[in-house]
């Protein structure tokens, strides 16, 4: 594709009557990816690409010969657009095939953007930079208009030529088509596999100076004691393609709640990062394609302890890429704590792009959060993909080591020393994602005193094997597709006994033509309890060998239904007894000005130790007055805590960029049926950027 430079520049308001796009030249060979691999698309899409010295253009013109049945309900900002006609635009501007940038833009107006981590094969929905676009439906189907500025992105000036990707989905139709690599095989996302957009040249990003001050006002209630809290975020470009960022008196009051989960197992669990000074070129610290556990930086653990936040005095970032090498470095000064005491955290991270699309790497980080010691952590990877196995078969393998350094610190008012000693983590990955056939292992051996006190890992002391496999059946008829797949983890102790076992054998996923799935699972469980496990309050499961399965089942209706409702249920032994789970899950999309949903869940526990139900429920509506003008309340409560939690936010963007925050959190405990006062908060934040 080619990208037309302009002297006069576009209207961003969806509607595709500015002068300059007549010059553009139209990129429109689409392909359908499904139901129908290789067939010509249904509707025909029509692409263009401008660019001037601070900005990049796209047009797409989608048709649609039943323009009345395009799907344009959702118009929230940052949500999913499972159950609308959208676009995904993907840009590589190193042309690495690594890392990337992805924008969305739905039929309703509404946007999403995210980092792509090749490493992971995952986009990092969580990262928020500024863009502009607008959609417009009119009598010929659909229009989406986008501006991207070349200061909210990374670039090498001496590229000459980016990778560049598009794909439509029209929902009704659950068709899917795309422009470049066209595959069931493949996915928009897959660097590897996008194709050029040639062209752009003589670009520029100012000063490469971005300036983001906010204040934040936040009043305590019922007491009504107010504090007001200053704060400024610096991003200064070094080069094109490296970023350096201070934060001071950071402040987190807009961050959207996580929702309420029960922790019925034995284990931590992980909670995705959404603040976003942190996800600012975040995939520039993934390493050796760990998903979760042992991740050796866990940016949660900054400005958290034990559930508790804390205040960060200054962070300061170092990120980007110079030829081959990725880099990133960051260290962070918490405010003095009572308890903990200063702390200073830091982390860096450099990686080598090898071979045609590999790369290799070292990380390190020191500081330990959570207790009085410290701890310091080393280690390397390699990670190996090729997307030319049989042909255009992807085959992806990760090896890593690292080894943590600790010292155990005093315990001071119920604040843990931490651990003493050093130890050593090892593993790696071989994965085959493909679509007909994919299939993939994970095996890691953890040492007792292995601690990354800055990441995040589930089991020391073990050895982990995790393994999957899945075949996948595409029929053209009301069936869309079958899944038929297994999937099983093991964990055993350093002298290789086994403490856990669980998988499912088999699973079965079944899709029709609307987007309506359908699944169902057997899992054969093991879990060898050296300990008493208290599972719940009062009831404790003794030491033993348990072996127990369970089945369960799930029916999705589809999010293109103004009505997409979702039930599982699952039951089977339990340990020393039985249980059985439903959960329902309830969708409403009336329009483009309301959404909401429900959930529930139930699940009934039945031991000879002790019979408990735990209940879940959250309640969320949504009013979107426009899509940069919402309201947005979410009730939680769960019968673990007892504690229902209310958290309203109103959310206005002026401009991208320029953001005005109203955030109210309530909650209370519910005691002998009664509700009690249990805290509060009001909080007023504005935000704003200037750049140069």
């Amino acid at each position: 594709a080619a990208a037309t430079r302009t002297d006069l520049r576009p209207v961003i308001d969806g509607v595709l009557d500015d002068a300059c796009w007549e010059n553009a030249s139209p990129c429109e060979h689409f392909t359908q990816v499904v139901p129908v691999e290789g067939a010509p698309p249904t509707e025909r899409t029509v692409v263009r690409v401008l660019y001037d010295a601070d900005n990049l253009y796209i047009a797409v013109r989608c048709f649609d010969s039943e323009s009345g049945k395009v799907l344009a309900r959702e118009r929230r900002r940052d949500s999913s657009m499972d159950g609308d006609d959208n676009v995904e635009v993907v840009l590589d501007p190193f042309a690495d095939r690594r890392n990337g940038y992805y924008f969305q833009l739905s039929a309703g107006g509404a946007r999403t953007e995210g980092l792509i981590d090749a490493s992971k094969g995952e986009i990092r929905l969580e990262w928020d930079g500024i863009w502009y676009g607008k959609a417009r439906r009119d009598e010929q189907g659909w229009t989406g208009e986008f501006a991207i500025p070349f200061k909210t992105i990374a670039f090498n000036p001496q590229a000459g030529a980016w990778g560049f990707n598009v794909q439509r989905t029209i929902r009704r139709k659950q068709e899917l088509v795309r422009w470049s690599s066209p595959r069931t095989n493949s996915q928009v996302s897959r660097l590897a596999d996008a194709g050029t957009l040639e062209g752009i040249a003589d670009i520029k990003q100012g000063l490469g100076l971005t300036l983001k001050p906010f204040a934040t006002s936040h009043t305590q209630t019922p007491d009504g004691d107010t504090d007001f809290k200053p704060g400024l975020d610096i991003f200064y470009r070094l080069t094109p393609s490296t970023t350096a960022a201070i934060t001071t008196n950071t402040d987190f009051a807009e961050t959207e709640v996580d929702a309420r989960v029960v922790n019925l197992t034995r284990f931590p669990i992980f909670f995705p990062e959404k603040r976003a000074f942190f996800l600012q070129d975040a995939t520039v610290f993934s390493f050796g394609g760990i998903f979760q556990s042992p991740i050796p930086f866990y940016s949660r653990r900054i400005g958290v302890v034990g559930g508790v936040p804390k205040d960060i005095l200054a962070g300061a970032r170092v990120t980007g890429r110079e030829g081959p090498v990725n880099f990133g470095f960051m260290d962070v000064q918490m405010k003095d704590d009572p308890a903990l005491g200063s702390k200073n955290l830091s982390v860096g991270r450099v990686a080598f792009n090898v071979l045609h699309e590999s790369t290799a790497g070292l990380i390190f980080t020191h500081g330990d959060p959570g207790s009085t010691g410290d701890n310091t952590l080393a280690g390397g990877d390699f990670n190996y993909r090729t997307s030319s196995v049989f042909g255009d078969q992807v085959l992806e393998t990760h090896a890593w080591l690292m080894g943590s350094f600790s010292s155990r610190g005093p315990e001071v008012e119920d604040v843990p020393g931490g651990v003493d000693g050093n130890d050593l983590g090892f593993g790696g990955r071989i994965s085959y994602p493909n679509d007909t056939w994919s299939g993939g292992m994970f095996a890691a051996r953890y040492g007792p005193r292995f601690h990354p006190a800055l990441g995040f890992i589930q089991r020391p002391g073990t050895y982990e094997i995790d393994a999957n496999f899945n075949r996948r059946w595409r029929p053209r008829a009301f069936i869309r597709r079958v899944d038929l797949g297994a999937n099983q983890s093991i964990f055993l102790d350093l002298d290789g006994n086994m403490q856990t076992r669980q998988g499912g054998l088999p699973t079965f996923v079944l899709e029709d033509q609307y987007g309506d799935v359908f699944s169902a699972e057997y899992d054969d469980n093991r879990d060898v309890l050296t300990d008493p496990f208290e599972i719940h309050e009062g009831v404790v499961i003794p030491t033993g060998d348990y072996r127990f399965g369970r089945a369960s089942t799930t029916l999705q209706i589809a999010a293109a239904r103004s009505l997409s409702p979702a039930f599982s249920f699952a039951t089977g032994d339990y340990y020393t007894g039985t249980r059985t789970d439903y959960v329902g899950q309830l969708d409403w999309r009336p329009g483009g000005w309301l959404f909401a949903s429900a959930y529930y869940e139930y699940d009934d526990v039945n031991l000879p130790e002790g019979a408990f139900i735990v209940r879940v429920m959250s309640a969320r509506g949504d009013i979107l007055f426009s899509p940069e003008f919402s309201w947005s309340t979410i009730a939680q409560y769960d019968s673990e805590s007892k504690n229902l939690g209310f958290n309203s936010r109103v959310r206005w963007e002026v401009e991208p960029g320029q953001e005005v925050f109203f955030v109210v959190n309530k909650s209370y405990l519910r005691e002998d049926g009664h509700l009690t006062n249990a805290s509060g908060n009001v909080a007023l934040k504005i935000g704003l950027t200037f750049r140069f």
